[in-house]
């Protein structure tokens, strides 16, 4: 799946995709799944860092964050520090989507 999101007033495409939780795996040595299940308690952000990485992962995919950037360097330029906040939104959509199948399974189709 993919997305333009508003972050710090600049558009960047978001690129969700089956190589998303292994790309993220190997980058931060986390699996993505657990990181933002726990990183949301009852509709609210509880750990920004898993939001940052996730959404990091998500805009270097789509080719909006140079590969020779890392999250420390590409953090550093954004002048709102809750900008990432203010998109979450916009890239927890994109991932929830990415993880919603299109297909429907054969067991159901044989019912």
């Amino acid at each position: 799946m993919e997305k333009m999101v508003n972050i710090d007033g600049k558009e960047m495409r978001m690129v969700a995709n089956g190589a998303t939780p292994r790309i993220y795996r190997m980058m931060f040595g986390k699996d993505v799944f657990a990181d933002i299940t726990g990183a949301i308690k009852d509709g609210q952000i509880v750990d920004v860092s898993a939001l940052e990485q996730l959404t990091f992962i998500l805009g270097r995919q789509g080719g909006s964050i140079p590969d020779d950037k890392d999250i420390d360097e590409w953090l550093g330029e954004l002048d709102d520090p809750m900008a990432l906040v203010h998109a979450a939104g916009d890239v927890l959509t994109l991932w929830a989507g990415n993880r919603t199948s299109l297909s429907e399974s054969k067991k159901k189709k044989g019912r």
